[in-house]
């Protein structure tokens, strides 16, 4: 995966607005919208820091493998942080994409970055990144359920040694899965 540093941008709000009976909601929305050069981008909000009365919102860029048509697109994301910063103004942060198609963010490079984030204490930090050594030592069951859960495709692709009969096709993002006693012994992608 390409990966392209954080940037700075302005960031499209979304607050939770529902509310059950007298209950307030105890969490708000962070939503972030920014124009794309194809649909095999997204974004990823990595991190949210509060400097100065003001939120400072990392975000993370990447390119998905494959081939994508060469269009506009947006690309999305959200998270929802404490309710104590709702009011709060937010800045958006994208490093390292040179392309800069939407209005109120500005492209920085990490220095710049560490710079801002100097007196800066994190509220949000997305949780850690899935690898293959995350599913090895699991069963099929909890191995499979992982995968689903985080939208990874799965197979099981060998058990004791024998080889399972699978397609030949390649999908870069697709898990196979060797199972020895039980547990998953060792995962690659294709």
């Amino acid at each position: 995966m390409v990966h392209l540093k954080i940037i700075l941008c302005s960031l499209t709000i979304g607050l939770a607005s529902l509310s059950f009976g007298s209950e307030v909601p105890s969490s708000t929305s962070v939503a972030v919208s920014i124009d794309v050069p194809s649909p095999a981008w997204t974004i990823k909000i990595s991190r949210i820091y509060k400097k100065a009365n003001t939120l400072l919102v990392v975000c993370e860029a990447r390119k998905k493998e494959g081939l994508a048509a060469a269009v506009m697109s947006k690309a999305k994301t959200s998270v929802n942080i404490s309710r104590k910063f709702q009011k709060l103004p937010r800045k958006v942060y994208v490093t390292g994409q040179t392309w800069n198609y939407s209005e109120g963010y500005k492209v920085v490079t990490d220095e710049e970055l560490a710079k801002l984030l100097i007196t800066a204490s994190e509220v949000y930090s997305s949780p850690k990144q899935l690898n293959e050594k995350s599913f090895i030592g699991l069963t099929l069951k909890e191995a499979q359920d992982l995968a689903k859960i985080n939208k990874l495709q799965s197979r099981v692709i060998e058990i004791e040694g024998e080889p399972q009969g699978v397609t030949a096709d390649y999908r870069p993002e697709r898990l196979n899965f060797s199972i020895k006693n039980g547990k998953i012994i060792r995962v690659n992608k294709g």
